[in-house]
């Protein structure tokens, strides 16, 4: 399900980018913007598409891990 809504979404974007694009043609200057946003935005989802279907979960759990030496120490004395 979670490929079929990225698909959705992403067609999405690129027919917004698109239709901006037509608009921008037809003198909206505005939409010159909006042109170059939804295609990036489409390729920001891919790229986190990507990232959540490819990462290792324990890859993942490694790196959320605290290293020790991120730990406080007790032995401080109190003055």
């Amino acid at each position: 399900m979670f490929h079929v809504e990225f698909v959705v979404l992403a067609s999405g974007c690129l027919v917004a980018g698109w239709w901006q694009v037509t608009r921008a043609l037809a003198g909206n200057g505005l939409s010159w913007f909006y042109s170059f946003e939804w295609p990036i935005l489409a390729a920001l989802g891919g790229w986190g598409w990507w990232h959540l279907i490819h990462e290792d979960p324990e890859v993942y759990q490694a790196r959320k891990q605290r290293p020790p030496e991120w730990e406080l120490h007790q032995d401080v004395t109190e003055t």
